[in-house]
């Protein structure tokens, strides 16, 4: 990274080659780009010039025991919203499929059973916050908030219902999922490394 930033600064008293068969990532998670070449005029020496992603600059060492809390919350959360995912789409496969009402409330109470039986031993082990992220990334799996998908099987009754007792624990159902800001952010970019087999 020293090495990067001191080309960087460098670069003035340079001439850059327009060369676009450089512009490749250079690591698996698209951490930056190899742009291109620059060459000394004086000395003929030719530089790589690399364009590096954001990185995260932490402020003391409370910043840091934060965030390894944060990672160690979303690899425990992150496999149950992905589960999520993939039973969401299984479910509405399910209910295209369904010939009538009846049927279609068949499948869904069926799947309720099945997953309060497979998730509530889970769900019971984990920590509020972990509760919290989960939540979100439940929205970043399925475009839903937990509010929508309570909505949409239970009826608004029961969502608002849940919604209000949500907010008793200070949460809300529908709370989206935004990895452009915030701590939505973070929780992106340490998804993005756990993805890559990195933490």
């Amino acid at each position: 990274m020293c090495v990067v930033t001191e080309v960087a600064a460098q670069s003035t008293s340079r001439t850059q080659e327009a060369d676009q068969t450089y512009n490749y990532p250079y690591s698996r998670y698209r951490a930056g780009f190899l742009k291109g070449t620059e060459v000394d005029p004086k000395t003929g020496d030719t530089t790589y010039v690399f364009q590096v992603s954001n990185v995260i600059v932490y402020g003391n060492i409370g910043h840091i025991k934060r965030q390894r809390k944060l990672i160690r919350n979303v690899k425990a959360v992150y496999p149950y919203a992905v589960d999520a995912r993939n039973l969401f789409r299984e479910l509405n496969e399910q209910l295209a499929a369904a010939s009538s009402d009846k049927e279609r409330d068949r499948i869904t109470k069926n799947l309720e059973k099945e997953l309060v039986k497979r998730y509530t031993p889970i769900l019971e082990d984990m920590t509020f916050t972990q509760g919290k992220i989960l939540l979100r990334l439940i929205d970043r799996e399925t475009n839903r908030t937990g509010y929508q998908i309570v909505e949409e099987f239970r009826g608004k009754f029961a969502a608002k219902f849940w919604n209000t007792i949500a907010r008793i624990f200070r949460a809300n159902l529908k709370q989206e999922y935004d990895p452009s800001q915030g701590e939505d952010k973070l929780i992106e970019q340490i998804i993005i490394l756990y993805e890559a087999g990195l933490i």
